[in-house]
C-alpha cells in the first residue's frame, strides 16, 4: 500500500514538472496579452475593403514585444497590418502601469477580391510575445453575394430609327469588374458599307484603359449607307482585353425615305419649237429615295393656247435607284410670238414629287418668212411697174 502511493506522488510530481512551463504561459487574461476589436464579423460585397481596427493590450508588468500574424487568409485578399502609415508585422506595447498606455492599434485590412463564393470565411489574427505568450482573435466576414470576373456593357438605348442619310448615336457604359486594370480594345461588326466609330472623352478612340471595378462611358456614331433601303440592320460591338470581353447588339431602324428627281438625260431644261410646231424632249425619271414608288403621274403646266402631250402618263413602278425615261411632245400655239416661255413639267406620287421648269425659245415659221419675203418682192414689183409707167410724165 505505501509502494503505491510513493509511485502515485511521483507521477504527480513528473507531471507537475512537465505541465509548469505551460501553466506559465497560459498566463490569466490580466497578466497577458489581449487583442480586441469592436467588431469581429462584417459583411461586405464582393470586391470591397474591410478594415478590422484592433487594440493590441499588454496586461503585464513589463515591456512586450508582439509579433503579429494572420491564419486562414488568402494571399488574393492582398491582407495588410498597418499602425498609421506604416506596414507592420511586430509592435511594441508599453507595459499596464506606465500612463494608461499599455494598448496600441493597429488596421487590418483585407480587399475581398470580385471573383469569389457567397458565404461566411473565417481567419485569425495570432499574437504572440518574445517572452512566448499567445493570443489568438477569430474574425470572420460574410460575402453577401456571389462574385464575378467579368466586363459587364451597359446601353442606354439599343434600338434608335432614322433616315438612311443620317447618323446613329448610343451611349453604353462599359464597367470593369475584374481585380485589375484591363485594356480594352473595341471594335464592332456592322453591314457592308456603314460606319462604326467610337468615343471616349469627346475623342475617337479604338481602346480605352479601366482600373479595377471602375467604368468608362462610350459613345457610339453608325452611319449607314445613304441609299440603305428600309429595313432593320444590327451593329454587334465588343470591348475585348487579353483575359475578358463583352459585347452587345446596336438596332438601327431605316426608314423609308421617298424622293422622287424629274430632269432631262443630258440635265439639259431648254428647247425650241417654231409658233405653231411641236417639239418632242426625253424626260428622265429617277427614284431618289430607299423605297419603291408608285403610280407616279405626269403632268404640265403651259402657256395659253400650248398643250404637252406624254408618251405614257403614269408610270406603275420605279424601285429605289431606278431610272426611266418618257417622251414629251410640246405643242406651241400658232399665236405664239417669237421669244423665250416657261413650261413646268410635273412627275408625283402621293408620297413625293418633282418638277422642271424648262425654256421654250419660240421662233416664227418658214413659211411666214416666206410668205414676208414674196409681199415685200411683190410691193417692190409694184413701185417698180408704177415708176416706170408714169415716170416719164
Amino acid at each position: 500500500m505505501e509502494k503505491k502511493a510513493s509511485v502515485f506522488r511521483k507521477l504527480v510530481l513528473s507531471l507537475t514538472f512537465c505541465l509548469s512551463p505551460l501553466l506559465i504561459l497560459a498566463a490569466p487574461p490580466d497578466q497577458g496579452i489581449l487583442l480586441y476589436t469592436a467588431y469581429t464579423s462584417q459583411s461586405v460585397t464582393p470586391g470591397k475593403t474591410v478594415t478590422y481596427n484592433i487594440e493590441v493590450i499588454n496586461q503585464t508588468e513589463g515591456i512586450q514585444n508582439v509579433n503579429l500574424s494572420l491564419r486562414g487568409v488568402p494571399n488574393s485578399w492582398a491582407p495588410s497590418l498597418t499602425a498609421g502609415t506604416n506596414s507592420i508585422q511586430k509592435i511594441a506595447v508599453k507595459p499596464k502601469g506606465v500612463e494608461s498606455e499599455n494598448a496600441k492599434e493597429v488596421d487590418l485590412k483585407l480587399n475581398v477580391p470580385l471573383k469569389i463564393s457567397k458565404g461566411y470565411y473565417t481567419f485569425e489574427l495570432f499574437a504572440e510575445t518574445d517572452s512566448g505568450m499567445e493570443y489568438l482573435l477569430p474574425l470572420s466576414i460574410q460575402v453577401t453575394e456571389q462574385g464575378v470576373f467579368r466586363t459587364e456593357m451597359q446601353i442606354d438605348q439599343a434600338n434608335m430609327e432614322g433616315y438612311a442619310d443620317s447618323d446613329f448615336n448610343y451611349n453604353f457604359t462599359l464597367n470593369n469588374q475584374t481585380a485589375r486594370e484591363q485594356n480594352y480594345a473595341l471594335s464592332s461588326a456592322a453591314p457592308p458599307g456603314w460606319d462604326v466609330r467610337f468615343r471616349v472623352g469627346g475623342n475617337y478612340a479604338t481602346s480605352v484603359s479601366i482600373g479595377t471595378n471602375e467604368s468608362e462611358n462610350i459613345s457610339v456614331q453608325v452611319t449607314p449607307p445613304e441609299q440603305t433601303e428600309a429595313d432593320t440592320s444590327e451593329v454587334v460591338i465588343r470591348a475585348t482585353s487579353g483575359s475578358t470581353s463583352a459585347r452587345d447588339t446596336l438596332e438601327a431602324v431605316i426608314k423609308g425615305k421617298y424622293d422622287l428627281n424629274l430632269t432631262t438625260p443630258s440635265s439639259r431644261l431648254s428647247t425650241e419649237v417654231t409658233a405653231g410646231g411641236e417639239q418632242t424632249i426625253e424626260l428622265l425619271l429617277e427614284n431618289s429615295g430607299t423605297v419603291p414608288l408608285r403610280d407616279i403621274s405626269l403632268d404640265a403646266s403651259t402657256p395659253a393656247e400650248w398643250k404637252v402631250n406624254f408618251e405614257n402618263d403614269e408610270v406603275t413602278r420605279l424601285d429605289p435607284g431606278e431610272t426611266t425615261t418618257v417622251d414629251a411632245t410640246i405643242a406651241a400655239s400658232s399665236k405664239a410670238i417669237a421669244g423665250d416661255y416657261r413650261l413646268q413639267m410635273d412627275a408625283s406620287t402621293p408620297e413625293a414629287s418633282s418638277e422642271a421648269t424648262f425654256r421654250v425659245t419660240v421662233s416664227k415659221s418658214i413659211a411666214w418668212g416666206s410668205a414676208g419675203i414674196f409681199i415685200i418682192l411683190l410691193v417692190s414689183g409694184g413701185i417698180a411697174y408704177l415708176f416706170k409707167k408714169y415716170g416719164r410724165r
